[in-house]
């Protein structure tokens, strides 16, 4: 009889899906390209048809349920999905092979003035039930859409000293928003507000995806990826390391 993985079983409702180091790539004449939308558009709500919009990331393949290491450990990991491409810069060098193509199933929340209301309410409630601290994915799908939406994250670290923040941008980092996103993490720190770059060239504070059989020597090749560790919980180097992190084509 098979060993049940424990940490798999507690930390992720779903076992790990295995990069093809290909991924799923639309035409640049398919709909939703050229649109700037979701394939899967039955997917995309409204805020208040959802019960929430920060979920616990035991619900993702990848992300985790709590660190399990290093100084934040036992802190509670929440993602948020928003609609890919919609609130994207078609700058990102992954406009169409976006991860987004492979994830029917994922619940993307429409963004606008109802989402930054309900994500301050949520994380006001969060805050209170985990206050010595928890984390949120920003964004499984999607991207910073706004200044008003950058500032808005940047007015919840310092209402709530209990938040942290991690993930990804494909804003140049030049580009208008990106030197707004470039302020937010400069004024909260590494530590509170661990936003990378997608597609920058620095060795530090960056993510890059490789092709099959490629390597990046100024980067980590993602050790969730590779099978070294379960997932994002029992890894811990998004947030902790400034080192910039490849990772293969979902």
């Amino acid at each position: 009889m098979a060993t049940r993985n424990p940490a798999r079983a507690t930390m992720r409702r779903f076992g790990t899906k295995q990069p093809t180091g290909h991924g799923v790539i639309l035409s640049a004449l398919h709909p939703a390209v050229r649109a700037g939308r979701t394939a899967f558009s039955s997917r995309v709500f409204d805020p208040g048809e959802l019960p929430r919009l920060l979920k616990s990331g035991q619900h993702s393949r990848k992300i985790g349920k709590q660190v399990a290491k290093g100084h934040r450990r036992g802190w509670p990991i929440y993602t948020l999905t928003l609609e890919e491409r919609a609130s994207c810069p078609r700058t990102c060098d992954q406009w169409t092979s976006c991860y987004g193509n492979n994830m029917r199933a994922a619940e993307r929340v429409l963004h606008g003035p109802d989402l930054i209301e309900g994500l301050g309410v949520e994380l006001a409630g969060l805050a209170a039930a985990h206050p010595a601290g928890f984390l949120v994915r920003l964004h499984v799908l999607g991207d910073f859409w706004s200044a008003d939406y950058v500032a808005f994250w940047g007015e919840m670290l310092a209402r709530h000293p209990a938040l942290h923040l991690f993930g990804f941008t494909a804003h140049e980092p030049h580009s208008p928003l990106g030197r707004a996103i470039a302020l937010l993490i400069h004024n909260a720190g590494w530590r509170r507000c661990a936003i990378r770059f997608s597609g920058a060239p620095h060795d530090h504070g960056a993510a890059r995806v490789v092709g099959p059989g490629e390597t990046d020597p100024d980067a980590i090749l993602c050790p969730a990826q590779t099978g070294a560790t379960d997932c994002c919980a029992t890894c811990a180097l998004c947030w902790q390391s400034r080192r910039s992190i490849a990772f293969r084509s979902h």
